[in-house]
């Protein structure tokens, strides 16, 4: 099975439980290998991630990662420990042990350690480093590193503040090989990852990126009126075999996404051409008039977005969605009624 996968790690609108579950049967089915839970919105992770989880909580967190287990799939959690400062005080170090005990006992695959899209700090390598270097004691195997900058993209340095100088220069020496780094390619959001890139990457790194594929995302408050329809295009054939994994960070939309990660997996693993994977997962995730609807729609909802949809335009969809109560059918209504904006918490988009 090729490493390849799914991380829920978006803002805006989090998938619903029962869509998580339903994920499962999916990747078993037609291919994928892992999971790993980091929405944004999920405070418990992130801005909140020092206060106490629940039963209802832990609960709900167990029973995801039985159902992928059932479904020989590993399953991951994705701690983000937001605001820890240029020094980790001992209640912090105490949260974290905390935090660290109960994912552990929880039997995951993969522990994330996302530090992703947060205030920055003069020593933040540093205390990274020391925060990966606790997680390693209860992670050994399946640890993952999203460093604050994780592409070349200079938007990150305009929203968060210049990288530190020798920051992503000293993630190859002071982060474990072992342990993976998160790369989204050139951009937040790619058009292209090349071979060139990738082997660039990886000499800077000292090891595999973990490509964290933002191709679909549609998180932001501009993104969010558009559904990310798109070809799986611009990557180089090696992205599988230059990577130690391709993890692919969908649209808020899980059954729509499900379309996308199938036509892309289908072109990484059975060559197919992009427009053909597309239009053949189409055929197979959805109703007949559901797929015919989305192929020739397609370039509506990719390019033209909510904006420049006419009120006639999308009541004439609706009419014609009307009867079809599936998933992917109940998503597009739902977009085109406005369900899925987003308010200005993804800075990058």
């Amino acid at each position: 099975m090729t490493n390849i996968g799914i991380v829920e790690g978006f803002f805006g609108p989090e998938w619903s439980h029962e869509a998580r579950l339903d994920l499962a049967p999916f990747l078993q089915k037609y291919g994928g290998s892992y999971y790993i839970y980091a929405p944004k919105r999920d405070a418990h992770l992130r801005k909140a991630w020092r206060e106490q989880w629940q039963p209802d909580y832990l609960n709900q967190l167990t029973t995801l990662r039985n159902n992928f287990h059932q479904h020989q799939l590993k399953f991951g959690v994705a701690l983000s420990p937001f605001g820890l400062g240029s020094v980790i005080s001992s209640v912090d170090w105490s949260h974290l042990k905390h935090k660290l005990e109960i994912l552990s006992q929880l039997k995951i695959d993969y522990l994330g350690l996302f530090f992703d899209d947060m205030p920055v700090t003069p020593d933040l390598l540093r205390v990274q480093t020391d925060v990966v270097e606790l997680a390693y004691k209860y992670f050994p195997k399946g640890l993952i590193f999203c460093p604050s900058y994780y592409t070349f993209d200079p938007i990150l340095d305009k929203v968060f503040g210049e990288r530190p100088k020798g920051y992503v220069e000293g993630l190859k020496d002071y982060i474990r090989k072992d342990v993976d780094v998160c790369w989204t390619g050139p951009r937040v959001i790619s058009e292209e990852i090349s071979r060139a890139h990738l082997e660039e990457v990886r000499a800077l790194l000292g090891r595999k990126p973990f490509i964290w594929e933002n191709i679909f995302a549609n998180d932001g408050p501009r993104n969010c009126k558009f559904l990310k329809l798109k070809y799986f295009t611009g990557r180089d054939d090696s992205l599988v075999s230059e990577t130690s994994s391709v993890g692919f960070n969908l649209m808020n939309q899980p059954y729509l996404s499900q379309i996308l990660f199938l036509a892309s997996y289908w072109v990484m693993t059975k060559n197919l051409s992009p427009q053909l994977a597309f239009e053949n997962s189409c055929h197979e995730l959805c109703s007949p008039q559901m797929a015919q609807f989305i192929i020739q729609h397609r370039s509506v909802f990719l390019n033209d977005g909510l904006d420049k949809v006419s009120g006639e335009e999308k009541i004439n969809f609706l009419k014609e969605l009307a009867s079809d109560v599936t998933p992917v059918a109940m998503e597009m209504k739902a977009w085109l009624k406005g369900e899925y904006l987003v308010g200005p918490e993804c800075l990058t988009d």
